[in-house]
């Protein structure tokens, strides 16, 4: 869950000049794509070592905090109804003060796609954010899996494992793969609304997104887990070995980010150009 994100204008430029993104804010605000040779530039291996390290811990965190929200306090017990959305939100907000201006926040998947079609960040580099990502998921859940009181996976509690995103019984496969679509996208508009400097909205980003993370899990979260992040669902299955639907945790939020970012990169942004141009 994203983004995720640092703020807009003049801060942003300065971030990710310090990041070596081969493309400013400043080429995103005026619609341009980055070029082949800028697709491919090779960063510094400090600061793709550091946007690993950042990435890796921030998304542990996101896994264990929010994930441990939904224990029960005893096999069996019921969990509050709220405990996720609280726990996810929370910490999506937490991580992005601490670690948005090293790299953004992204701490998802989607988010680091929605940058790399921007043209903001090399290929290389979007490559280690994704492994920082997936692993980062991976560790995080592990280390929840160590330190709760009794045994959380699968094979002892009956079901399908806590933390386990799968779509409620009733709903289709097409149903929930849309779903994850559409929520992801807008996660992904919110994302590109923070980043574009000419929307104003790069200000409290983390108050927005706990807005958002909040809602959709409240919201969303009964039919489909509401995961909006493949490193999400991905982290949970491998150790409770539940694969139920789980390719629609990643064709999902991918399609929906995918779709997303195009409509405001050529759609959003070229109209909000014209209009400044008349």
């Amino acid at each position: 869950m994203p983004g995720f994100f640092a703020r807009s204008g003049s801060v942003s430029r300065k971030l990710f000049k310090q990041l070596g993104s081969s493309v400013s804010f400043g080429d995103f605000s005026e619609y341009g794509t980055a070029e082949q040779n800028q697709l491919y530039e090779r960063q510094p291996w400090q600061k793709l070592l550091l946007i690993f390290l950042v990435e890796l811990i921030g998304t542990a965190i996101l896994m264990l905090f929010g994930c441990i929200g939904l224990v029960p306090k005893h096999p069996g017990s019921e969990v509050g109804e709220y405990n996720g959305a609280i726990g996810f939100a929370g910490i999506v907000a937490i991580i992005i003060v601490i670690i948005g201006r090293i790299s953004d926040c992204h701490i998802n998947p989607c988010v680091t796609l929605c940058a790399l079609l921007l043209g903001k960040l090399p290929i290389l580099t979007a490559f280690v954010y994704f492994s920082a990502e997936f692993l980062g998921a991976i560790i995080g859940y592990g280390v929840l899996v160590v330190i709760s009181p009794y045994n959380i996976l699968s094979s002892s509690t009956g079901s399908s494992g806590i933390c386990v995103t799968s779509p409620v019984v009733g709903l289709t496969a097409w149903q929930a793969l849309l779903i994850e679509a559409i929520t992801t996208g807008v996660l992904i508009l919110l994302v590109c609304a923070v980043w574009d400097p000419k929307s104003g909205n790069g200000d409290c980003g983390s108050l927005k997104f706990l807005v958002m993370i909040f809602l959709t899990s409240v919201v969303i979260g009964p039919f489909t887990g509401n995961s909006l992040n493949p490193a999400r669902s991905l982290a949970p299955a491998i150790y409770n070995n539940s694969w139920d639907m789980h390719w629609i945790y990643w064709a999902g939020p991918f399609s929906g980010t995918i779709v997303s970012t195009l409509f405001y990169k050529y759609i959003v942004m070229a109209l909000d150009n014209n209009e400044r141009e008349k």
